[in-house]
């Protein structure tokens, strides 16, 4: 059975008014709370039409922020980094510019080119450690980790938890220098087959001859008076001259005798006849003897000079070879990297050898990640959402390592006597030194172009930086004129709907008190 519900005539315009007063109240208390807020709602429901471009803007806005924090963090490190990265590079090229400049005045400049050279190396290692909010700058991917160990434990080695000892750069030097210099001449020796002749071998361990010392390379002679005749070595045979003095020289006549190192450079020792009134000679590139009574006298004194010119090259030119080979042995040497420095050893016979080292007796210098991808990758700054920057660097890339033990050579070979060898150690510290911290500059690559490449990823960050920030201005102006509501045309709603609402009270109020009689009258 259906009800009915009472109806009056007048109930229908009594609820449309009543929905009407609610409308334009809602409309007053939104309009109130955008001009109280400055929000057009307070919910993106609210937003109509434009809530999927406001989410969409908000996210936007919220990225941009992350790529801003990581740019800023970014630039803090390749600035640091660079900064760090240029004074190895200086360091590296005043060196050099030092070695050359010694030359005039070699005795004062070995003096105190030690003490700098040491002093550098200690600084470009510390430089090494450099560090930006807790991240290790040059460690790779590996931003925890100290990257260099201390300079002290990488000069002079350090003492395991048990006791036994594990060395460090000075070690390795010195027993490179003595494997090399043997017992005192390269590992060449001199005999006299005769009564005018004069043979140097080289020697005559194979597995030694192969890694160590002097490697005969050559021989010439001036004048038939003197012969002059090398048989290369081999594997299994040791080289050999022969300087035979055939007839007596004339005065200037010389012989030349070139040794070879295991590094691929060498030396030319010349041997000049000067009369027998002459005083002799002797440096480690060459030497002067007398031309005696007859030419056993005459061989006896190009032996002796020969035997002195071989002591004075090994100790000076040989030397700094030793000092520059292990250097870059060392530097070579990486925890993470399973490259651990070669040591000198012997074998069963006392013989020295190349055997490997091991983590326990070797300091390894470098502690970062060493995994053999481009150095600029392992750090890498989120600038966009497909795109990236390298900000990476390590400690022993090649030029750098170059560099170290180029300062190393200066500190520990250059010399440190005035004698007349003094001038070709000098020399030899050029050479070799100055060759490895060329590296700082003017290889390919060298430390400057790490450094140019890192100088170009700040840049680059710099232009992601301001290319953001205006995207970001743009999405948020975007963003503005969808959730704020504009003011003036806010206000002016308000009134409107105020005037409207008052309005309508008034009517209302005015039609509650109508009646019958009141119209009728």
């Amino acid at each position: 059975m259906t009800t009915i519900t009472p109806f009056a005539a007048g109930s229908y315009l009594t609820t449309r008014n009543a929905a009407q007063l609610t409308t334009l109240k809602n409309q007053l208390n939104d309009l109130s709370n955008q001009v109280s807020s400055g929000q057009v709602s307070q919910t993106y429901g609210g937003l109509g039409a434009g809530r999927s471009t406001a989410l969409s803007a908000q996210a936007t806005l919220s990225a941009l922020g992350g790529y801003a924090a990581a740019i800023t963090a970014g630039q803090t490190r390749t600035s640091l980094a660079v900064t760090s990265l240029t004074q190895v590079a200086s360091l590296g090229t005043s060196a050099r510019q030092t070695l050359d400049n010694g030359l005039q005045s070699v005795a004062t400049s070995s003096v105190a080119g030690r003490s700098i050279a040491l002093g550098n190396l200690q600084t470009v290692l510390d430089t090494l450690n450099q560090s930006a909010a807790g991240n290790y700058l040059f460690g790779g991917s590996d931003a925890s980790t100290q990257p260099v160990l201390d300079a002290d434990t990488i000069l002079n080695g350090t003492t395991n938890s048990d006791g036994t000892p594990k060395a460090g750069l000075t070690q390795l030097i010195e027993e490179q220098t003595a494997a090399d210099l043997g017992s005192g001449s390269g590992r060449l020796s001199t005999t006299t087959p005769t009564a005018t002749s004069i043979k140097v071998k080289e020697e005559a361990d194979p597995a030694t001859r192969a890694s160590f010392g002097f490697i005969l390379g050559g021989s010439s002679s001036t004048t038939s008076a003197i012969s002059a005749d090398t048989v290369a070595g081999t594997p299994t045979a040791a080289g050999t001259m022969t300087i035979g003095v055939n007839s007596q020289p004339a005065v200037g006549d010389s012989v030349t005798v070139t040794l070879k190192m295991h590094d691929g450079t060498s030396t030319m020792l010349t041997l000049t006849a000067v009369s027998g009134t002459t005083a002799s000679t002797s440096s480690s590139s060459g030497a002067t003897f007398a031309i005696g009574a007859d030419t056993t006298a005459t061989a006896t004194n190009l032996n002796t000079a020969l035997q002195g010119v071989l002591t004075a090259a090994a100790g000076s030119t040989l030397a700094v070879n030793s000092a520059a080979v292990a250097a870059k042995n060392f530097f070579s040497g990486s925890a993470n990297g399973g490259v651990i420095p070669q040591r000198v050893g012997t074998d069963s016979t006392g013989n020295p050898v190349y055997v490997p080292g091991t983590k326990a007796n070797t300091v390894l210098w470098y502690q970062g990640e060493d995994s053999g991808t481009s150095a600029i990758d392992t750090q890498s700054v989120q600038i966009g959402a497909s795109a990236k920057v390298g900000t990476g660097a390590r400690a022993n890339d090649g030029a750098i390592r170059n560099v170290l033990a180029g300062l190393a050579t200066m500190a520990y070979a250059l010399p440190t006597t005035s004698d007349n060898s003094t001038t070709a150690t000098y020399q030899a510290v050029v050479d070799q030194a100055g060759a490895l911290l060329s590296s700082a500059d003017t290889t390919n690559p060298s430390v400057q172009d790490t450094v140019t490449q890192l100088s170009l990823a700040s840049a680059r960050l710099s232009s992601a930086s301001t290319t953001n920030t205006a995207t970001q201005n743009t999405v948020q102006n975007t963003l503005d004129g969808i959730e704020q509501a504009p003011t003036e045309e806010v206000i002016a709603k308000l009134l409107d709907v105020q005037n409207r609402l008052q309005a309508s009270y008034q009517i209302t109020a005015t039609l509650s008190k109508l009646s019958l009689v009141n119209y009728i009258s």
